[in-house]
Order: structure tokens, then C-alpha cells, then sequence
């Protein structure tokens, strides 16, 4: 049901036994939008085949207020849920998203939970149990863009099989505390409009453990770090040499984006030597670099250098590129000085894209 914007109410459906995904977008729903097994108010009943075809994925995408409660059968099968642009939902305290008062912690098969646009969605509960665990343990995929309020990551320590987590916008003030432990299982982690989230952070495995509490197990996680995919446009304080090292055995990409005045003060004093397992590096839309950071040659495995849309950088390197190069991108970078040079580096790079 997309593009109703005067539907008001909506019947029960005999839906058929394969249904697996539920999407409403721009549709003016009651104040009461339950997606619930009883009738009351406008009601959406989803239900399964008494066989055992399960809802896999249910996909919420609501413009208005309202009360979103889910079926209890949920519980045991859902494993993927979406909920966008709610500017006003509120998962209340104590949380009662599902019947019998239980939030999102009830949903023990959910692998992929994604909340954007929706900033006040975790409000009441930060307030009232801060240190309280919001999401179920098995969860695999974290998304949460201007979802406000959390401060620090802690709220997700109970996340120990996470392997994907994107944070965008997520207010000024989120620092990266409570992220070590989750290093031990992470595979991705994007980060952006959280503009000091690594400042002054020092990955130390027995100063975070003692800071953040955690055994031997989250030290040995710590002093091992699995994430292979780091995207950031919020990079203060990240190309540190200790967060470098803690990274370097596991980092195989890293993404850079600039956002407004960045002049890549972040690579003052930086670490980025340190990442010897770094294998692909792009920079995006730094408009005032005009030289990339020194020490690139020092990374021995890296493969793939892309510079996009960093319209004054001039030149490569002085202390030249690591030989291990393969391709090499400083497409929309219009300085012609910079190209010339490309260009005579051609022969020894396989792939050059000006």
C-alpha cells in the first residue's frame, strides 16, 4: 500500500500463506496503527498458515502517530524489521512494543533491525533506565540513523553477535565508549554526523575494560580486533596511533568521507602507517586537500587508492605510493598538475582512472 494519503482505516486481509514482507508507505492512518491479532482501532492482521510459514519481515514505513504493537506470535519468528520516518514514535517505558509489556528484547530471532528518521524512538527509556538493554542479543545488523540520545554505544554490550553496525546522525554528543568490546565480533561499522565519536578515545584493552567494565574473554576480543570495513565522515582523533594499532590486523578498508570547513587535521600525528592490513582506502569530498597524508608508502598490502571530489588536491605523495598499488582513482579531482603526475606513473600502477 503505498501513496493512500486518505486511507483511514484498514480492513482485515485474508493474507495468503507465502506472505514474508508487510509495507505501508504515505498512508494517513488513524492515531490507533496496530499491527495486532485483535480488531480494534485500525488493525492490520498478519498472521501465518497454521502449517508453519512464518513471517520472516515486516517493514513499518508510517508518516503518522500512533500505537505500534506487534503480534506475539512475532517472537519466535520474526527476524528483520524497518521502522522509518516516525518522527514521533516513542517505545515507551516500560517498553510495551509487544502485548504483555515487552519490548524489543522479546524478538529473540531478530537479526536485522533498522530505525531512521524516527529521533525520539528511544527518548523515554534512555531517561528513565539508561544503562538498561534496549535490543535482543541476536541481533546480527544494527542500523540507527538521528536516533537520539544514547551518548555512548554501552547500551549495545549485550550485542555479542553483531556483525554490521551503522550509526548516522546520531546526535552530537555520541562518543565511541562501549565500542571496544563489540571490535571482537564487528565485520562493518559506519559512522557518520557524530562529529567528535573517536576524539580523545585510547583503545587500551585493560584501561577500556576497566572504564567499561568486562572480563577476560572482552580483553581478549579487545586486543583482537575483527572489523575489516570502517566508513567515516566524523574522522577526529580516529587515525590516532593507538585506535591505528588496535585496528591493523583487521582493517582491509577504510573510507573517508569530508564534511564542511574538514581540512584533515585528523591526520595530524596520525597512526595510518600502522594499518599494515589496509588493502583499499578512499577519501571523498575533502574540499580544502590539497595533499594526501604522508606514510601511504608504508602500508604494505594496500591495493586500491581512490581520491573523489577533492577539487584542490594538487599532487601525490612526496615519499611516493606503496608498490603493492594496483589501481589508482583521483576521478573529479580537476587539478591538472595532479593528473600530469598520474600520468607518469603509468606503466607501474595497472590501473590509473583520471
Amino acid at each position: 500500500m503505498e501513496n493512500c494519503p486518505e486511507l483511514l482505516l484498514v480492513a482485515l486481509i485474508p493474507w495468503t500463506e507465502t506472505l514474508h514482507r508487510v509495507i505501508v508507505r504515505g498512508a494517513k492512518l488513524l492515531m490507533k496503527f496496530r499491527y495486532s491479532e485483535s480488531s480494534d482501532g485500525a488493525t492490520l492482521r498478519i498472521t501465518s498458515d497454521a502449517s508453519g510459514m512464518e513471517l520472516r519481515e515486516l517493514i513499518t514505513h508510517l508518516k503518522d502517530d500512533g500505537l505500534l504493537l506487534l503480534p506475539a506470535h512475532l517472537c519466535g519468528s520474526l527476524q528483520a524489521l524497518e521502522i522509518n520516518d516516525c518522527p514521533e514514535l516513542v517505545l515507551v517505558d516500560p517498553p510495551s512494543l509487544l502485548p504483555g509489556g515487552r519490548g524489543l528484547q522479546a524478538l529473540r530471532f531478530l537479526q536485522k533491525l533498522a530505525i531512521r528518521r524516527s529521533p525520539k524512538f528511544l527518548s523515554a527509556c534512555l531517561v528513565s533506565s539508561p544503562s538498561r538493554f534496549l535490543f535482543p542479543s541476536s541481533l546480527q545488523s544494527l542500523d540507527l540513523s538521528n536516533v537520539q540520545g544514547m551518548g555512548t554505544l554501552e547500551l549495545l554490550s549485550n550485542l555479542t553477535s553483531l556483525t554490521s553496525l551503522n550509526l548516522g546522525r546520531c546526535g552530537q554528543d555520541l562518543r565511541c565508549e562501549g565500542l571496544g568490546p563489540l571490535l571482537g565480533q564487528l565485520r562493518e561499522l559506519t559512522v557518520m554526523g557524530c562529529p567528535r565519536f573517536f576524539a580523545g578515545w585510547n583503545p587500551d584493552a585493560r584501561r577500556v575494560l576497566q572504564h567499561e567494565g568486562g572480563g577476560e574473554e572482552q580483553r581478549r576480543q579487545i586486543g583482537s580486533s575483527k572489523l575489516q570495513v570502517l566508513r567515516t565522515g566524523d574522522g577526529e582523533g580516529l587515525l590516532a596511533a593507538p585506535i591505528c594499532s588496535l585496528l591493523s590486523s583487521s582493517l582491509t578498508k577504510l573510507v573517508l568521507f569530508g564534511i564542511k570547513d574538514a581540512h584533515l587535521e585528523c591526520f595530524t600525528n596520525d597512526g595510518l602507517h600502522l594499518l599494515t592490513s589496509l588493502q583499499e582506502l578512499e577519501f571523498w569530498k575533502f574540499d580544502d586537500l590539497q595533499h594526501l597524508p604522508a606514510g601511504l608508502h608504508k602500508l604494505p598490502n594496500l591495493k586500491k587508492l581512490s581520491v573523489y571530489n577533492c577539487r584542490a588536491l594538487r599532487s601525490l605523495p612526496e615519499d611516493c605510493l606503496p608498490k603493492s598499488l594496483e589501481y589508482l582513482n583521483v576521478r573529479y579531482c580537476h587539478n591538472q598538475e595532479l593528473k600530469q603526475q598520474c600520468r607518469g606513473l603509468m606503466g607501474t600502477i595497472p590501473t590509473i582512472t583520471l
